[in-house]
C-alpha cells in the first residue's frame, strides 16, 4: 500500500497539472499565425494577379458575405453538438484545403470560388474557439483577453516574417505559411475540452432569442458601424502602404506593430475594466479607430503608416476583446457559441459593407481620401457605442 502511494505521489510530481485553457491558448497561437500570414497580404496577392481596386474590394466583400452567412451556422452547430470535437476541427480543416486551392488559382472565377470555400471554414474558427474558451473560463471571463493575447503574439511574428518572405520571393510566398498553419490549427483544436452544456434551440430560434435582448441588439448595431468603418480602412491599408512606396516588409511591420501593442492591452484588461469600467473602454476603443484613420489620412508615408498602426492595436485590443466578453455576458449559457457567431456575422456584414464602399471611395477619391472618410465614420460610430452601453451595469464590469 505504501509503495503504491509513493508511486502515485511520484506520478503527480512528474506530471504537473496543465491549465485547462492551455490547449485553447495554443490553438489561438497557431490560428493567428495563419491570420498573420494571410490577412495583411491577400490584397497584395490579388493586386499581383492583376485585379483592380474595385475587384479587390468586391472579393473582400464576397469573403465577408460568406462569413456573414456561415458564422452563425457554425456557432449553432457548436451549441447543438456541444459535447463533440468534430465541429471545431472541421472549420480549420476546410479552410486549409481551400487555402491550398487558392494558392493554385490564377483566374477570377477560380479565385472567387476558392475564397468562398476558405471563408466558409474561417468563419467558424474564431466564434467556436471563443465560445469554448469562455466556457472553460466560466465566471472568470475577463481572463479571455490573456488567452486571446497568444494569438496576437503569433500574429506579430507571422505578419513580420511573411513580409520578409514575400520581399524575397513573391506575394504567393504567403501560402508557404498560411496553408500549414491552418492545417495545424485543425489538429490543435482536438485537445480542447468540449462544452458540457445541453443542446440549444435551433439556430433561428436562438438568434431570435438573442436579438430580442435590447442591450445586446443595440450593441451589435453600434458594433456594425464600428467594424464597417474599420473594414473599409483595413481592406486597403496594405495597398496604401505599398502605394506610398512601402515594401512588403513595411506592410508586415505595420500589422505586426499594431498587434504587438494589443498584447499588453489584452493582458491588462481585467485591471483596466476594474478601474475604468468596460463600457467606457469600449467607447474609447471605437474612438481610437477614428484617430488612427485620421492620422493615416494626414501622414501618408511608409514610416508614418507603420507608426500609426500603434493606434489600431490599442483600439482592437480594447474594442474586439471587450466586445466578445460583452456578448458572452449578455447571452444565455446554452447560446454562447450562437451569440459569438452572431457577433462574428456582424463583423462579416460590416466587412461586406465596408470593403465594397471602400473600393468605391478609393477609386473615386484616392486611398488618402478613403481614410479621411473612415475617420468621420469611426467618430460617428463611437458615439453609437456610447449610446448602446451607457448606463448598462453589465457593461461596467464583465468579470
Amino acid at each position: 500500500m505504501e509503495t503504491q502511494a509513493n508511486d502515485g505521489l511520484r506520478e503527480r510530481v512528474r506530471a504537473p497539472a496543465v491549465s485547462p485553457v492551455a490547449p485553447a491558448a495554443f490553438a489561438y497561437f497557431v490560428y493567428f499565425t495563419a491570420v498573420g500570414a494571410g490577412w495583411p497580404y491577400l490584397p497584395v496577392y490579388s493586386q499581383a494577379l492583376g485585379f483592380e481596386f474595385g475587384i479587390i474590394g468586391a472579393l473582400t466583400a464576397l469573403a465577408a458575405a460568406t462569413q456573414l452567412v456561415t458564422a452563425p451556422i457554425w456557432g449553432a452547430l457548436n451549441d447543438r453538438f456541444s459535447t463533440g470535437r468534430w465541429v471545431l476541427f472541421a472549420a480549420p480543416a476546410l479552410a486549409a484545403a481551400a487555402a491550398l486551392a487558392l494558392a493554385w488559382a490564377q483566374v477570377l472565377p477560380a479565385v472567387a470560388a476558392s475564397l468562398i470555400a476558405l471563408y466558409v471554414g474561417l468563419a467558424g474558427i474564431a466564434p467556436m474557439l471563443d465560445a469554448r474558451t469562455l466556457s472553460i473560463l466560466g465566471a472568470d471571463r475577463m481572463r479571455y483577453g490573456r488567452v486571446r493575447a497568444w494569438g496576437s503574439i503569433s500574429f506579430v511574428l507571422a505578419a513580420w516574417l511573411v513580409g520578409i518572405l514575400i520581399d524575397r520571393t513573391s506575394p504567393a510566398g504567403l501560402f508557404y505559411v498560411y496553408v500549414p498553419a491552418l492545417a495545424l490549427t485543425a489538429l490543435a483544436t482536438l485537445p480542447i475540452a468540449p462544452r458540457s452544456l445541453v443542446h440549444s434551440a435551433s439556430m433561428f430560434r436562438g438568434g431570435q432569442t438573442l436579438l430580442r435582448q435590447r442591450d445586446l441588439a443595440m450593441f451589435l448595431l453600434a458594433a456594425l458601424l464600428v467594424w464597417t468603418a474599420l473594414a473599409a480602412a483595413n481592406a486597403f491599408y496594405s495597398l496604401y502602404v505599398v502605394s506610398v512606396g512601402g515594401s512588403a516588409e513595411a506592410v508586415g511591420l505595420s500589422w505586426a506593430l499594431g498587434s504587438a501593442v494589443g498584447v499588453p492591452i489584452m493582458w491588462a484588461l481585467p485591471a483596466l475594466a476594474g478601474r475604468f469600467g468596460a463600457g467606457p473602454l469600449l467607447v474609447a476603443g471605437a474612438a481610437v479607430f477614428a484617430l488612427r484613420a485620421a492620422l493615416a489620412a494626414l501622414f501618408a508615408t511608409p514610416e508614418a503608416l507603420v507608426a500609426i498602426a500603434v493606434a489600431e492595436g490599442i483600439a482592437f485590443g480594447l474594442f474586439f476583446t471587450l466586445g466578445v466578453t460583452y456578448v458572452a455576458r449578455h447571452a444565455p449559457p446554452k447560446l454562447g457559441a450562437t451569440a459569438q457567431g452572431l457577433y462574428s456575422a456582424t463583423i462579416g456584414l460590416a466587412a461586406v459593407l465596408g470593403s465594397t464602399a471602400g473600393g468605391i471611395v478609393a477609386g473615386a477619391a484616392s486611398l488618402r481620401g478613403l481614410f479621411a472618410v473612415c475617420a468621420v465614420g469611426s467618430a460617428l460610430a463611437s458615439v453609437a457605442v456610447w449610446y448602446a452601453v451607457r448606463g448598462d451595469e453589465k457593461a461596467e464590469v464583465l468579470a
